[in-house]
């Protein structure tokens, strides 16, 4: 997987700072077992779930939440750089109050300067049954009751923020983590602007022998285009993977996307016409 793909100008193009690394994909084999976990409510969203991770002695994860009663909820949405230093940014915040509630969101569990750090996008509602796409600011959204989570322990492997000199942002990539006895049976995966979603991951899944997975996790899509036909204007659009599978080498991806604007639109990804924008991150679980 080189850069630029060859059919950059079908998919879609961002020209990001920095020189493009000459390996579009990072990925760590893992081993994957799900649990379901309590979240203490009345604290922040990151607090809940640092310390409810430490009590298992689980340090990467990917946690999926859905109906979750927030006492606050503060969330960004993609934007333009104003300083110009980078080919797409974040808004202003968004804040809800009560009563607001996170229909459903995705979390990468990894690092950042060594301390836990969580990559959140979701879906949720305000009072008035509204509803918003984007990128959820853990640290200061606040649980209002205890709920019950999905998690998936990753052991194996983890994500760590690192500068990229591409994107010139600081980004989730996958490391080896301490050994496990067990055998792998998931992919920790992150990808490279500019190439299209669906063909990196089949090309990823080809190199390492996956034919058949589950596939989970968040990212970003240059004009995020559907099946149905719908594709959003801006050229920085957040998703969330609402239901990802690998059948035969070749996925099928129903997620929801989220623009500049806050246009935001929902339903299965477009076969060769998704260039990824800053990243992905992505967890393969076979």
């Amino acid at each position: 997987m080189s850069s630029p793909p060859s059919n950059a100008v079908a998919l879609g193009y961002i020209e990001h700072p920095g020189t493009p690394a000459q390996t579009r994909y990072q990925a760590q084999l893992c081993h994957t077992q799900e649990r379901s976990l309590t979240l203490e409510g009345g604290q922040t969203l990151h607090d809940a779930i640092v310390q409810t991770l430490q009590k298992q002695a689980i340090s990467s994860a990917y946690l999926t939440i859905n109906n979750a009663a927030m006492q606050t909820l503060h969330y960004v949405i993609p934007d333009d750089d104003p300083s110009g230093q980078h080919a797409a940014w974040y808004s202003e915040t968004h804040r809800l109050s009560p009563p607001a509630n996170i229909h459903t969101a995705g979390i990468h569990v990894g690092l950042r300067d060594g301390e836990p750090f969580l990559h959140c996008h979701g879906i949720w509602q305000r009072g008035d049954g509204h509803t918003s796409v984007g990128h959820l600011l853990a640290p200061v959204s606040i649980l209002a009751n205890d709920i019950e989570v999905s998690c998936i322990a990753i052991e194996g492997a983890y994500l760590a923020v690192t500068a990229d000199e591409e994107t010139r942002f600081p980004l989730f990539a996958p490391y080896q983590g301490a050994n496990s006895a067990a055998k792998p049976n998931a992919l920790l995966l992150t990808l490279r602007p500019n190439q299209d979603l669906n063909a990196a991951i089949a090309a990823t899944a080809k190199h390492y022998g996956i034919d058949t997975a589950q596939i989970m996790g968040l990212g970003s899509l240059v004009q995020t285009c559907f099946t149905d036909g719908h594709q959003l204007k801006s050229h920085a659009n957040e998703i969330l993977i609402l239901d990802g599978t690998l059948k035969d080498g070749q996925p099928s991806l129903q997620a929801v996307s989220v623009g500049i604007g806050g246009e935001q639109h929902q339903g299965a990804l477009a076969p060769g016409r998704n260039a990824i924008c800053v990243t992905c991150e992505l967890l393969l679980r076979f």
